[in-house]
């Protein structure tokens, strides 16, 4: 899984994801953040973990935006300051509905990982401030 804790930014992707916006221009940022979340959002077929992982990492970004005081390791608060975006009220609703969708077991990859690992408790509270900072 290349995952080495249980946070939203404690896995590869998310960390190759967050990477990846600062390689963009300033004005893209938002709309890959935007891209990210909705790619779980509007489909109604199986989620792989990466898919999952990227938009968790795109929805923990907004809501470290919006509510500074959430958890987060030194290079992810440095990548954070060194991206450009508002967190509009689009960006919100979007990460509040990533934190539901990827908590549904039916048919997502990280959660069944997380669960095959006797994790999803680890999970819920690592990214239970990120929920609560965002509403």
């Amino acid at each position: 899984m290349g995952a080495w804790g249980q946070g939203p930014f404690d896995n590869d992707t998310a960390m190759d994801f967050v990477g990846g916006l600062t390689d963009r221009p300033p004005a893209e940022v938002p709309g890959a953040l935007r891209s990210a979340m909705a790619s779980v959002l509007d489909r109604d077929d199986y989620l792989d973990s990466d898919e999952i992982e990227e938009a968790l990492a795109a929805a923990c970004l907004v809501t470290a935006r919006l509510a500074p005081s959430v958890p987060l390791t030194g290079s992810v608060r440095k990548y954070l300051a060194d991206l450009e975006f508002g967190a509009d009220p689009d960006l919100r609703d979007l990460a509040v509905r990533v934190f539901v969708r990827a908590f549904d077991p039916s048919d997502n990859e990280w959660y069944e990982l997380w669960t095959d690992g006797g994790g999803p408790g680890k999970i819920e509270a690592a990214l239970a401030p990120y929920r609560a900072a965002v509403g």
